[in-house]
Order: C-alpha cells, then structure tokens, then sequence
C-alpha cells in the first residue's frame, strides 16, 4: 500500500468490521471531518486523534498542536491530552527529554493539559512516533466539516505549505545544502514549525464561517477536497489566487515538492456566506493574518477543480498524497 491516509473507499470497507454508531454520537467516522462529536448532558464533548509520523525535530510540539487544531476547527477551545509516545531503541534519556519539553512548551500556548496517555519504547522503530488524543467541551455551536454550502467564499488563512517547509528545514537541513538554500533561508523556514496553531485564529471567526478545515497532510488541496466531499459539493480554486510565502517556494522547488499538498498546519481553509465577508476579514486584519479568497462552493458531488487563468488544469476526485513522503522514501 501507498504511503499516507487509507483510501476512503477502503476505509469504509474496514469501518463495517467495527462498532462506530452510538445514540449519543452526533458525529462519527466521516471523511473531512476533524473530530468526533459526543452529546454529553447538556453540551458536546469534541474529541480527536491524530499520529505525528512525518516529522522528528519537534515532534512534540507538533502533535499538540496539529492534534488541537482539529478541535478548535469546530468552534471549540481544545483542553485535555492524550498523548501516547512511541520511541526508537536508540533514543537517550536526553532524547526523549527534548520531546516532553516540546509538548510542555505547545501545551502551555493554548492552555492545554495532559491527562493521560502511554510511552514506551517500541522495537523496530528507527524514529519517534507520537499519536495525540485532543479534547475540548462546548454548550454552543459545534462546527462541521460538512456545512459547506452553495454560494459560500473559499478563503486559506494563514501560511500555505509552512508546516512542511519548516520539517523539511529541520528534518532535511543536508539536503537543502546540498540543493544550495542558503542558512539564512533554512533558518527562517524552521521557526514556521513554531507558527501552526490555529486555535486563537479558529476560535475568533467561528460566527462567520459554514465551515473550517485545518490544513494537515495533504496540504490545502486535501483540505479542500475533505470540504467537497463531506459537504457533496463542488469547489471550485483560482490557482493565481492562491499567496505562497517566498521561503516556502524556495524549499519546495528546492526539493521539487508541490507546496499546496504540502503539511500546512497553521493555515484554515474555510467557507463564508458572503454576508459574513466584511466581519470576517476585520477580524483576521485585527489578528494580522493573512488571508486569501481563492474559490467559491457550487453544486457537486465532491469534485474539486482547479482554474488557472479561467482554464481548468485539474480536477481532484481523489484523495491526495502528502509531498514530503517522497523526501522519507
């Protein structure tokens, strides 16, 4: 099997095999959607899973917050961990030192707490694995992944392809050298790790959006298409509209990486009914985020389609793999 996520198609296969339908579960396995949704009493328990396997230098600190970012995509304030770390024989007390800390550090930007979880050291692994249970509590409005509707503005908030531009300067320093990136450019890349919460972000424009999606493996295109298809609906993306950073396009030509299905955590996409559009765009000034309109909802059953100068260069009806598995293989 190909390297990153399951096939939709096969994983639907494999989810008749378990018990996933509860009375009080409002939302389950579904594909695009970031996280479970459990009615408890009078309110909602939000929970999410989420592995860390295409990374090492910070791992940690990843999976905090890659892990929070699919709860406050729903509108609500991630709170409790669980993080369960898996580690190579070779690691060093020293080692392993480094990614407590690093969870310590991304725990204490959003106010998180760990309240569980399991380490151990795993045979036959060659680096670090870390699988991170997020959860957060609302009486309110639960945000999903399948209100897209027609009509509603596509926007990408934040840095396109940062995440994976800032591994690759950690992970891969040798091998951008190597392509002649200067030190002054792998150096800028690798603070973007350190700018992939969405959480203050998420949380501030939920009144305004249909639906937002963090943008993980895959990068935004998968991210879009998880809307398309949650939603059965049709989007379609003017690709000039779409702002790359200038040190993320020097790293992934560099390691010929396509940076829109690249790790992009740190950047929303998120559908607006045009009435929202003057209160959502204030807000993200405010947050000085940078923003982009770069598509609309239309009807569909799923498809994405991708327009270069106003002519159609792609359509998306599969999910995609992330790039930078082409770098670990």
């Amino acid at each position: 099997m190909k390297t990153g996520k399951l096939e939709w198609t096969f994983m639907n296969k494999l989810l008749q095999y378990i018990i996933s339908e509860d009375i009080d579960v409002l939302m389950g396995p579904a594909q695009g959607e970031d996280a479970a949704v459990i009615r408890v009493r009078d309110g909602f328990l939000v929970i999410h899973s989420n592995p860390i396997t295409a990374s090492v230098n910070h791992i940690g600190y990843l999976a905090v917050h890659v892990a929070a970012n699919d709860i406050a995509v729903r509108g609500v304030k991630p709170r409790w961990f669980l993080p369960v770390v898996l580690l190579p024989p070779h690691y060093s007390i020293s080692d392993v030192e480094v990614i407590f800390k690093d969870m310590g550090k991304a725990l204490k930007e959003i106010c998180g707490v760990v309240i569980g979880g399991h380490t151990e050291i795993a045979p036959g692994l060659n680096r670090p694995l870390i699988s991170m249970t997020a959860a957060g509590y609302t009486a309110s409005r639960v945000i999903f992944t399948r209100d897209a509707r027609e009509g509603d503005l596509l926007y990408v908030i934040g840095r396109v392809g940062g995440e994976g531009a800032g591994i690759i300067a950690w992970d891969f320093e040798q091998l951008l050298t190597s392509k002649g990136i200067s030190e002054s450019v792998i150096k800028a890349a690798r603070n973007f790790i350190f700018d992939i919460s969405v959480v203050d972000t998420a949380l501030k424009i939920r009144d305004y959006v249909n639906t937002m999606h963090d943008a993980t493996e895959g990068g935004i295109l998968q991210a879009i298409r998880e809307i398309a298809v949650a939603s059965n609906k049709a989007i379609t993306i003017n690709l000039e509209s779409v702002v790359i950073d200038p040190i993320v396009n020097t790293i992934s030509e560099a390691v010929n990486v396509d940076p829109l299905r690249l790790l992009s955590s740190g950047c929303l996409v998120a559908t607006v009914p045009p009435q929202y559009k003057n209160e959502l765009e204030n807000t993200l000034e405010n947050l000085r985020k940078p923003y982009s309109i770069i598509g609309r909802i239309k009807s569909g059953k799923g498809e994405v389609y991708l327009y270069r100068n106003l002519q159609l260069i792609e359509v998306i009806n599969r999910d995609i793999i992330d790039e930078i598995y082409k770098l670990w293989s």
